[in-house]
């Protein structure tokens, strides 16, 4: 489990870093059509990083509050085996993040204005209106749905495009922006953005993916 989470975290974050590469690295079109620059960035990075995840069999940790909460709701699960494998695979992801984060940032590629920019916005919000889009990602992106291609770009796309918050993707573009030269301190990252959509995101895997469907479909 730990090395599939490693790898999902690492997967998630190529996606991401080829949603800065694209639609984050428009600085003319998101001025003139902010509209277009976020179809352009949610039709390009995160979908194909949530096919290699499930093309792997991978372990992310957004799709498990949704699938391992209705487990433990349908009493398949015990509450620490749920709060085990959030807690192992968050982790997991987190390391798979940083790593390609540090050699994305060896690599320079040419993207340090698409990076700083996005990273900054995220840790410019309030902590409710990450929490609020940290929710609402997690309704729409859950893992049950993506068995298909279609049906995984669709979601995916449609999160990125409205502006929600995933907590993976964030692991890899926080860091990714500050080796970039960001002006954010790693505490400011923690506390003014992946604390808060780490927590919508559960709420929303968890209650209005996990609950409602266990509620409506279980047992």
């Amino acid at each position: 489990m730990t090395t599939l989470a490693f790898l999902s975290g690492a997967h998630i974050a190529l996606g991401a870093m080829l949603a800065v590469s694209t639609g984050g690295s428009v600085p003319a079109l998101k001025a003139q059509n902010p509209g277009a620059a976020r179809a352009l960035m949610g039709s390009f990075g995160l979908p194909m990083g949530l096919l290699m995840v499930l093309g792997g069999g991978g372990e992310l940790v957004t799709g498990n509050m949704a699938v391992c909460s209705a487990a433990w709701q349908a009493k398949k699960a015990s509450f620490k085996q749920l709060i085990t494998n959030l807690g192992v695979v968050y982790a997991g992801n987190l390391v798979g993040s940083l790593a390609v984060a540090f050699i994305a940032n060896m690599a320079a590629t040419g993207i340090a204005p698409g990076a700083i920019a996005v990273a900054s916005g995220k840790v410019a919000q309030t902590f409710g209106a990450a929490f609020a889009k940290g929710i609402l990602c997690n309704w729409l992106a859950h893992k049950d749905l993506a068995s298909k291609a279609a049906a995984v770009f669709f979601p995916i796309s449609g999160f990125i495009a409205c502006g929600f918050e995933h907590s993976v993707a964030n692991m890899f573009l926080l860091p990714f922006g500050i080796l970039q030269g960001a002006d954010i301190t790693v505490g400011q990252a923690v506390v003014k953005n992946l604390i808060p959509v780490t927590l919508g995101n559960l709420v929303g895997g968890a209650i209005f993916v996990g609950a409602f469907y266990h509620n409506a479909y279980g047992k």
